[in-house]
């Protein structure tokens, strides 16, 4: 099983075609998008993926706020929202899903936003991680903020460490990334300095870590020489037990 994860930035614009079909090529079985809209550049996201058999869907997205970055899932497998205690603020950037294979496969996508929102969210995740009860859990996304070091430094990266990665870890959650890839430089957001962040995360319970084949960042094709998002993407391949 592959799981793609890609925050497409801004609902997609005038790229969605091709981001349609750069997702396509990648050939996952559940896409996860972030910065999706209830625009119709993101609704044509949606529905090339339905045309090409993604045809269990869901998303947070206001109808009344159709500008609003939100989230989107979309699966060959039938997939559901989940109930997991906890809901990290706001809502709308935090999505649980159910994976309805057998075993069920649970995942918690994610768009951390910033400013002071960002500490409440993070605690809210951790507290989510720790009551996870489901079974085999992923959460994946885009955490907005990086560690310092080999991951680069930002004002928020000590309290990264502190109020997220470190308790995840003390949890039994696997930063699957590193843990094929411990010391490469990785960066999957530039800023207009040029200066490169790993901003989007993935993490498995230690349930699923067994079960984890492969994880890579992918930038993906160019588009008029230019990157078809300002995120790359993650694919997390998985070997689920038949």
């Amino acid at each position: 099983m592959r799981i793609l994860f890609w925050n497409i930035k801004h609902g997609g614009g005038y790229r969605a075609g091709k981001i349609s079909e750069q997702i396509l090529d990648w050939n996952p079985d559940i896409v996860a998008l972030a910065e999706f809209r209830g625009t119709a550049p993101s609704r044509s996201i949606a529905q090339n993926l339905h045309d090409a058999g993604y045809i269990h869907q869901l998303s947070t997205i206001f109808d009344d706020e159709p500008t609003w970055n939100a989230l989107f899932v979309a699966s060959r497998f039938e997939i559901s929202k989940a109930c997991l205690e906890g809901t990290p603020e706001p809502d709308y950037l935090w999505m649980p899903v159910k994976v309805h294979t057998k075993p069920s496969l649970y995942i918690g996508v994610i768009l951390v936003p910033l400013g002071n929102q960002w500490y409440e969210y993070l605690d809210a995740l951790v507290g989510v991680a720790k009551d996870w009860q489901p079974g085999a859990g992923v959460i994946i996304g885009d955490t907005n903020c990086a560690l310092t070091g080999l991951d680069e430094d930002t004002e928020y990266s000590d309290d990264f460490r502190d109020r997220f990665m470190t308790p995840l870890i003390e949890l039994g959650w696997r930063d699957v990334f590193r843990s094929f890839h411990p010391h490469v430089d990785a960066p999957t957001w530039y800023s207009s300095f040029g200066n490169g962040f790993r901003l989007d995360h993935v993490y498995v319970n230690a349930k699923l870590q067994a079960h984890v084949a492969s994880c890579e960042y992918d930038w993906g094709r160019t588009w008029e020489q230019k990157k078809l998002s300002d995120h790359a993407a993650i694919l997390l391949d998985l070997k689920l037990p038949d």
